[in-house]
C-alpha cells in the first residue's frame, strides 16, 4: 500500500512539472517583445567596408535613418541574393539619408574573403557588421539559439535611434529591397507630414491621408 501511495505522489508530481512547464513554453510563445518605439543598443561592432575592417558605433549614426538588415550567414544560398539586391538599392536609401549595415554572426574575416570571391557580393558598397558573439541579435530578438545565426530580419530605425518598423521571414523566404525602400519613403513621409498617415500601397510622392480634426 505504501508502494502505491508513493508511486500515486511520484505521478502527481511529474504531472505537476509537465503542466508547469506548457505553460512557460506558452508564456514565451505569447509574450514577444513589441520593437516599435523603442531604441536600438549603443553597441560597437567589427565591420568590413571598402576593403577595410573597422569598428562601427550603433549611435554615431544619430542624425541618419539605419538599415540594420540582418541575415543568417555568409557563403550561403538566399543571403547573396538579397545583399545584392539590396546593393542595388543602396543609392537610394543615400538619397533618403539613409545608411545600411548588414549584420550576421560571421566574423568580419569571412566577411572579407565572401565578399572577395563572391561575383555578386563585389557589387556591395555598405558596411557588413560582425555581431560575432550575438550581442545585437539578442538584444533585438533575432537570434536563432539552435543554430547560432541571426534570423532574416530588418529594422527601420529613425534619426533619433528609435526602431518604426521591422520583419522577420522565415530563413527561406528572401526579401525585397524595393518593398524596404519603399517602406522607409513611407516612414519618412509620415515623420514630414504633421500628422498624415500612410495609407496601403502608399509610393514615394502620394499624398498622404489627413485625418478629420
Amino acid at each position: 500500500m505504501k508502494n502505491l501511495h508513493t508511486l500515486l505522489l511520484l505521478v502527481f508530481v511529474i504531472t505537476i512539472l509537465s503542466c508547469s512547464d506548457a505553460e512557460q513554453k506558452e508564456l514565451i510563445i505569447t509574450n514577444g517583445q513589441n520593437l516599435i518605439g523603442t531604441k536600438i543598443p549603443n553597441i560597437q561592432l567589427d565591420a568590413y567596408h571598402n576593403g577595410t575592417i573597422k569598428k562601427i558605433q550603433l549611435h554615431s549614426y544619430k542624425g541618419k535613418w539605419v538599415i540594420l538588415f540582418f541575415y543568417p550567414g555568409d557563403f550561403t544560398f538566399v543571403c547573396p541574393t538579397e545583399l545584392k539586391e539590396l546593393s542595388q538599392f543602396y543609392e537610394d536609401f543615400k538619397n533618403d539619408n539613409a545608411e545600411i549595415l548588414s549584420v550576421s554572426t560571421d566574423s568580419v574575416y569571412v566577411h572579407k574573403a565572401w565578399k572577395e570571391s563572391n561575383e555578386s557580393m563585389k557589387e556591395v558598397k555598405y558596411p557588413m557588421l560582425s555581431d560575432r558573439n550575438a550581442k545585437l541579435s539578442k538584444a533585438l530578438g533575432v537570434y536563432d539559439e539552435n543554430t547560432g545565426e541571426a534570423l532574416r530580419a530588418s529594422f527601420i530605425v529613425d534619426p533619433d535611434g528609435i526602431i518604426v518598423a521591422y520583419e522577420i521571414h522565415n530563413q527561406s523566404i528572401g526579401r525585397n529591397a524595393g518593398e524596404l525602400l519603399r517602406k522607409l519613403d513611407a516612414a519618412i513621409a509620415v515623420q514630414k507630414g504633421g500628422g498624415g498617415l500612410c495609407p496601403a500601397g502608399w509610393k514615394k510622392g502620394d499624398p498622404l491621408l489627413q485625418p478629420l480634426k
